[in-house]
């Protein structure tokens, strides 16, 4: 008696390992990329329950102790608005601040006005939306 020979089967190809493969790379370059430059380190943003969310381009942050620092570096701001303008040269100037919770509103008031005194038509407190 003759028994029938098993068929033999095909080896897939290993699409789906592959598509696996790409698709956790892809996950990973997700999570670990950075699309923006990180915020300063030392400072804790200031909370708030309503505003429009606005996306922070090119902002200056204002540590407690008032120092004034820009893309990592120490700044003024007359030599941030001199850059700010080389770059934009749209008017009204308007600009953000990210400050921190800790900066007493003396400064940030004293801050405005000086930005203000320099020709920025209109400034933004960037904040940390609080919760209810």
């Amino acid at each position: 008696m003759r028994l029938a020979r098993p068929q033999q089967r095909l080896k897939s190809e290993g699409t789906i390992t592959l598509i696996n493969v790409v698709f956790l790379m892809l996950i990973f370059f997700l999570i670990a990329g950075s699309l923006t430059p990180p915020l300063d380190s030392e400072i804790a943003l200031i909370s708030t329950e309503n505003g429009q969310p606005m996306q922070p381009p090119d902002t200056i942050s204002a540590r407690a102790d008032g120092e004034l620092f820009f893309r990592g570096s120490f700044v003024t701001a007359e030599t941030y608005l001199a850059g700010l303008q080389e770059i934009n040269t749209n008017d009204p100037l308007t600009i953000r601040v990210i400050t921190d919770k800790e900066l007493p509103a003396s400064k940030l008031i004293d801050l405005v006005s000086k930005l203000r005194g320099l020709g920025v038509q209109s400034v933004h407190v960037v904040t940390e939306r609080g919760h209810p």
